[in-house]
């Protein structure tokens, strides 16, 4: 029987890790190419990036990960701005909101409510982070060509 060898096992626990295979990237080279400081904060971002396809994951070791950008993109930042843009909530077809729409037409958000609030039209308020009402926008337009 072997004795137990303690400076092998401090060794190989405290020994370099294994470098990123040619053209993948570790998590602390990724951090700063992302525009932030620290790793803190940094895990959901990339698994975002990877889960929308736009990057590959690699496990280089038990616990290290090397990540590799997709051809489509060129820098870190636009594929974490496209996946922002994804995740975005867009309401379905012929629906808007208040402020989006008084701001295309040159409106005070008010004066379109009172009108709203007047005619008891419909609204939908979608489950999002921060719930807005919408409205439709054939309604939206009816009240507004009233008001001219």
């Amino acid at each position: 029987m072997k004795r137990f060898d303690a400076h092998a096992l401090v060794a190989a626990l405290v020994s370099e890790p294994k470098e990123a295979p040619e053209g993948w990237l570790k998590t602390v080279e990724i951090i700063r190419l992302l525009g932030y400081r620290t790793r803190a904060g940094v895990a959901l971002p990339i698994a975002r990036i990877v889960k929308a396809g736009f990057a590959q994951q690699r496990r280089i070791t038990r616990s290290r990960l090397a990540y590799k950008l997709s051809p489509r993109f060129k820098t870190w930042a636009q594929a974490h701005e496209a996946v922002i843009a994804l995740e975005a909530f867009k309401a379905p077809a012929g629906w808007v909101n208040l402020s989006d729409y008084a701001r295309k037409h040159r409106r005070t958000v008010r004066g379109i409510q009172y009108r709203i609030d007047a005619s008891l039209i419909p609204v939908r308020i979608f489950r999002t982070p921060r719930p807005v009402p919408h409205y439709r926008k054939s309604d939206l337009d009816r009240i507004l060509r009233k008001a001219s």
